[in-house]
């Protein structure tokens, strides 16, 4: 807040104000009685002393003057518009712009001290209204601080109980959590106790299951190990088959190498299926290759209940005769057949897998794959399980891991992967009483060749596959069976056009 009491500011304009007439008056005096002294000088010597004593007088005044104005160290008193600092003049002209400035000075090109005090009068006056002003306006937002600082400290008192109370509350709050805290350990320690004492418990009743369960598995693999041996010898010593033949021959022209069989379009069968033929006096259908004397594949559905066959592959020694059996497990009257396969299916005899010509073949007789383990090792579909569902279970060839080179480390992986769910099928066809047979031997059932196929029913051609031509002594899968050669064909067909 400021004071009402002159500052040194105030004095320091006062005092110059009065500097500034006294210098003004010193001027006026000097000038009047230097003029007088003139005058004097110039009509008589007998003034000389009276005036040189009013010139000393004048000096004195003059000093005096400069004194009051401030500028008492100059001895030059200097002209009107003198600006140099060198005089009193100059330098009072000097501070009049200066401390005038345009602001307060009423003449700023022929400044003087009295008009400049008086403007600094005014602009003081004003200044020290302004500041009464600034007080007032002080005053009044003191009050409101005060009022402000009331209401704050109010508050503040608000607060603070409230925060006590909210102290005391989480206080009470943390106190009865603790207890709950310690409650809930209790709780826990007691059951950790049971937990213990169960865990106990269940390890021995893991040991005792465990050693029930070694014991359980050293008696299964005793039966299986049983049930495998016994089998295996029931199949040498009897080899039942409980198939029965789908068909019989009707009739044969070896001519053209053609046959007919008791099948036709009301039986469901299609072009394209093949039939192995057994002998009459067979052992049982599906059961070995010994009593298939022939293949043949159908060509032509020619009634209700006749279609008309090819012969593919015939036992010289044993040639195809009116009301020979044929069978093949792939096709049955008004039934869809399933197999399940793993291991290699190769059809062709490149050592490539064939699975779409194996598909091809299936659907072509109506019949599909329940379950089948890929090339690459993967169970497919992949949760299926080997059910009685499947006819077979048909165990292509094995591959060796070792015949591929330690850098083809995924192709080891796919064999190891298919010689493990090889094991897997296998025990689970033990299990469920299905019958596995190899790959070979379920081409050799299905009545299958491996040659492109020998007759097209537009152009009635027949052709072994190109480069093929094999003599008529040719044995056929060492069962003495022959294969004819591409010109028997052609001629054949020949005579039959």
């Amino acid at each position: 807040m400021a004071s009402s009491k002159p500052t040194a500011l105030h004095l320091w304009f006062v005092f110059f104000v009065m500097s500034t007439l006294i210098l003004a008056l010193v001027c006026y005096l000097n000038m009047k009685e230097l003029a007088t002294a003139q005058a004097a000088a110039a009509t008589a010597n007998e003034t000389s002393r009276r005036e040189a004593g009013e010139k000393r007088v004048a000096l004195d005044e003059i000093h005096l003057l400069k004194r009051k104005l401030g500028y008492a160290d100059f001895e030059t008193v200097g002209a009107e518009n003198d600006t140099s600092p060198n005089t009193a003049v100059g330098k009072l002209n000097q501070d009049l712009a200066l401390y005038g400035a345009t602001q307060v000075q009423p003449s700023p090109a022929n400044p003087n001290v009295a008009a400049t005090l008086q403007s600094l009068r005014s602009a003081l006056n004003a200044a020290l209204a302004a500041v009464d002003e600034r007080k007032a306006e002080l005053v009044k937002v003191q009050q409101e601080l005060a009022q402000e600082q009331q209401a704050h400290m109010s508050r503040l008192s608000e607060v603070t109980n409230s925060q006590k109370s909210s102290e005391q509350q989480l206080q009470e709050l943390v106190a009865m959590r603790t207890e709950l805290v310690a409650e809930k350990d209790r709780e826990i320690g007691r059951r950790s106790e049971q937990l213990e004492l169960e865990r106990r418990e269940k390890e021995s009743l893991r040991d005792e299951i465990d050693a029930l369960r070694k014991q359980k598995n050293v008696e299964t693999g005793e039966y299986e190990g049983t049930i495998t041996f016994l089998r295996g010898k029931l199949n040498k010593l009897e080899d039942l088959s409980f198939d029965k033949a789908d068909g019989v021959i009707r009739r044969v022209d070896n001519t053209t190498r053609t046959v007919w069989i008791n099948l036709g379009s009301q039986d469901g069968l299609k072009p394209q299926v093949s039939f192995s033929v057994y002998t009459k006096g067979h052992q049982g259908v599906g059961r070995g290759n010994a009593d298939i004397k022939a293949k043949v594949e159908v060509t032509r559905i020619r009634g209700p209940h006749l279609s008309e066959a090819v012969i593919l592959n015939e036992d010289l020694a044993r040639p195809i005769q009116e009301n020979d059996p044929i069978y093949s497990p792939i096709w049955s009257k008004g039934l869809k057949e399933h197999f399940s396969f793993v291991g290699l299916v190769d059809m062709t005899g490149d050592g490539k897998s064939d699975r779409d010509l194996l598909r091809a073949v299936l659907d072509t007789a109506g019949s599909g794959i329940e379950l089948e383990v890929d090339d690459a090792g993967n169970r497919v579909p992949e949760e299926a399980q080997l059910t009685v569902k499947s006819k077979f279970l048909v165990v292509g060839e094995l591959e060796d891991p070792t015949n591929f080179p330690g850098s083809n480390l995924q192709k080891q992986e796919e064999i190891r992967k298919t010689h493990q769910l090889h094991k897997e099928l296998a025990a689970e066809a033990l299990r469920k009483g299905i019958k596995v047979i190899s790959f070979r031997d379920f081409l050799n059932y299905i009545g299958y060749e491996n040659q492109q196929r020998l007759y097209n029913p537009e152009s009635r051609t027949n052709t072994l596959q190109a480069g093929q031509e094999k003599t008529a002594t040719e044995s056929f899968d060492g069962d003495n069976r022959l294969q004819l050669p591409n010109k028997y064909f052609e001629d054949s067909a020949a005579k039959q056009r």
